[in-house]
């Protein structure tokens, strides 16, 4: 996401420049058509157009409002994960007890155990942050968001093994990457070890249920995100916003000829930067519709994922009492991953 006010004219060059270089030309073609070869007949009504510019004004803005809501309910999922995270190392580190245990443990023995649970909770949100990041077919084209982010090499993302080596050792990593849903297998394996916690008296049956509902919490926020990930935004709404816009910004610059008529014969040629002007508006709105549909692709526009990931591993290990922390992730160029 972007951590600036305004967005840099550098953000908006690959997006604009082929879209204004066709209006340009476009306008430009229209008007030597009317003025120098005096096709008249080029000029209708502006009424029409500015009907049809209204009709596609509200439909444009009914998928901008759906795709905000979609980035909008990612950073809400990713909000309720920090939240619950934090109670999950605030559960292990205080649930955790050796008074009823079978077999006594010493203090770094149970300070090990409230770690391994907690670093394989870490695991866990790194391993549904890579997921989340993997193209499904839909996105395999070109986008000048995604573009921005593969040119920058700290956000280029490392292999599922290469970022959760930070957390698990490698045996557990080489039986987990087999798996279709790492992350959802995590969670079993929590679940798998809270449970022998419970059997050797370490937890007791209302703490176990209670650890229990914090995994359920983290299955449905992961399949909260799971749900927008693999739904896109409805093709019916999303193409035929791109039509009836295209179909507006075809038709705009012969109505504009008529009304720049009427003031005079060498207007008609301001008919050329007031359409690139509104063509460029429109088009603008078609694509910010566009790069917010889907806030877990990799571009620009995504939840920052990869800061929230860190912010939560730095409450965590603090929360541990460990004092080799990493520090917080930084924008770059204005974008936070």
């Amino acid at each position: 996401m972007f951590t600036t006010k305004r967005v840099p004219f550098t953000i908006l060059f690959p997006f604009t420049w082929r879209a204004v270089l066709l209006f340009l030309t476009y306008s430009f073609l229209i008007c030597f058509l009317y003025d120098v070869m005096d096709w008249k007949f080029l000029a209708i009504p502006f009424v029409p157009v500015a009907t049809i510019g209204t009709a596609v004004a509200f439909y444009v803005g009914f998928k901008n409002n759906s795709s905000y809501d979609r980035l909008w309910e990612a950073r809400r999922i990713w909000g309720s994960i920090t939240n619950a995270s934090r109670s999950w190392a605030i559960m292990v580190l205080d649930y955790l007890s050796t008074q009823q245990a079978a077999h006594p443990l010493t203090d770094n023995e149970l300070q090990q155990i409230r770690k391994d649970l907690i670093y394989r909770h870490l695991a866990y949100i790194t391993a549904l942050r890579v997921q989340l990041r993997q193209k499904p077919v839909w996105e395999l084209h070109h986008n000048p968001a995604h573009e921005v982010v593969e040119r920058i090499e700290a956000f280029r993302q490392c292999s599922l093994d290469q970022e959760l080596s930070r957390f698990l050792p490698v045996t557990e990593i080489e039986s987990l990457i087999r798996h279709p849903n790492p992350a959802t297998f995590l969670m079993r394996q929590q679940s798998a070890q809270i449970r022998d916690l419970r059997e050797n008296g370490l937890l007791s049956d209302f703490h176990h249920v209670d650890l229990e509902r914090m995994l359920v919490e983290f299955y449905n926020q992961q399949g909260a995100c799971e749900r927008i990930k693999s739904f896109p935004f409805p093709r019916q709404y999303a193409f035929f916003s791109y039509v009836f816009t295209w179909l507006f910004i075809f038709v705009l610059p012969y109505g504009l000829l008529t009304e720049m008529a009427k003031v005079g014969n060498w207007h008609v040629w301001l008919t050329i930067p007031f359409f690139t002007i509104i063509a460029w508006i429109f088009n603008t709105m078609e694509i910010v519709g566009d790069t917010s549909e889907n806030p877990f692709e990799n571009s620009i526009n995504d939840v920052p994922m990869t800061a929230i990931c860190r912010n939560i591993e730095i409450d965590l290990r603090d929360m541990l009492e460990e004092t080799d922390l990493p520090k917080r992730v930084q924008a770059i160029n204005n974008i936070l991953m």
